[in-house]
């Protein structure tokens, strides 16, 4: 019997089935603590918004080597919107226990030494960029096809956006709704200087119009770049960036700006083929355990799509969680207090570009995050 147990207790606490060679776990836990001022036109501010919050999430890459095969797996414990993984707390009851959300579900096959890879599902996001275009928390539906060396790399894939409901004058009770996206860049590093550069073009079908604006007068028709810079002065790393995109699928006849983006809703007094255009500007600068952010950005009613864009940004002015019609500045600082532990804080001060009535938003985020 002795021997027996002393088999077993030799045995893993995990084992892997056939063909997985290898399985790694990792997450993070992210506590924020968040207040929003809004200040409508001559009233004084007030306050929209102040809550607890947490971001959890927890997954695993089974890799098989022999096949060139990975599956990811993971979960969070946050939110279901797709451009948010926070969860307020108690928001729904007291002391809500909250809910638990598929983050991300893939398959990746690697096709050799050839830097070609498909990856299929639920994935984190594929393309370099900043915050005007996609939310950082966003995980796209659908295939990626990626390359990539040691200087260029490429992307191109197609993404479901909706499906399961009823398209405006359709006359069909189920319909899709997809987006298609390319994108090449470069990614120099050496010693000294590192730079980075992408340019893109993301299309989206017109039933993603009929779905997310009632309309296909308009569409959207995105196209983007995002470049970085960065070395060391002495002990201080610096980086600048930029990101530009331009909607041309913009068209005068319905406005994203309107519906979503408190813009006029007028005519005469805004036009969605004027209100195309957003960009970023930024720098950053680390020195030994602390980090400092500063960037500036203008995103116009009809330039990028609202479902998508950071939920963070606009919430402030606009006080919904839709990043269009907005300008301005945002500010951080976080410290390394460990390897895997931080502490920051940022600052949003934002206000519409267009407006029938106008409004300035506050938005402070203290976090506290651990890596694992």
């Amino acid at each position: 019997v002795a021997e027996k147990s002393a088999a077993k207790s030799d045995l893993p606490s995990i084992i892997l089935g056939k063909g997985i060679e290898g399985l790694t776990v990792k997450g993070d836990m992210r506590l924020r603590y968040e207040h929003i001022n809004t200040d409508l036109e001559d009233d004084e501010d007030v306050r929209y918004k102040s809550r607890f919050r947490h971001r959890v999430r927890l997954g695993g890459v089974w890799t098989n080597p022999a096949e060139d095969w990975e599956i990811g797996l993971g979960l969070e414990a946050g939110s279901s919107d797709g451009t948010s993984a926070n969860d307020s707390w108690n928001s729904g009851s007291v002391w809500d226990s909250g809910s638990v959300y598929l983050d991300y579900a893939y398959a990746k096959h690697t096709f050799g030494d050839s830097g070609l890879s498909l990856t299929l599902g639920q994935q984190k996001n594929p393309w370099t960029c900043g915050m005007l275009n996609f939310d950082g928390d966003l995980r796209p539906t659908g295939a990626t096809l990626a390359w990539a060396d040691d200087l260029l790399f490429a992307n191109i894939g197609a993404y479901n956006i909706r499906s399961d409901s009823s398209v405006t004058g359709s006359g069909s009770s189920q319909d899709l709704a997809n987006m298609y996206g390319g994108q090449i860049g470069m990614n120099w590093k050496n010693d000294d200087l590192n730079a980075l550069l992408a340019v893109g073009f993301f299309a989206y079908d017109d039933n993603t119009s009929e779905y997310q604006m009632g309309s296909d007068e308009a569409n959207y028709q995105i196209g983007m770049a995002y470049g970085e810079l960065g070395g060391k002065i002495g002990k201080v790393g610096l980086k600048g960036f930029a990101e530009v995109a331009m909607n041309f699928g913009a068209d005068d006849d319905f406005s994203q700006g309107a519906a979503y983006g408190r813009a006029p809703t007028d005519p005469a007094d805004y036009s969605p083929e004027s209100n195309d255009l957003a960009w970023m500007l930024g720098l950053e600068a680390k020195l030994d355990k602390f980090k400092a952010k500063y960037s500036y950005a203008r995103i116009e009613g009809d330039s990028v799509p609202w479902f998508v864009s950071d939920s963070d940004f606009g919430s402030g002015a606009l006080r919904s969680s839709r990043s269009v019609n907005v300008q301005g500045h945002t500010f951080g600082l976080t410290c390394d207090v460990s390897k895997n532990f931080s502490i920051g804080g940022s600052l949003m001060l934002t206000e519409l570009i267009e407006a029938e009535n106008d409004a300035d938003g506050t938005l402070y985020q203290l976090d506290i995050n651990y890596k694992f």
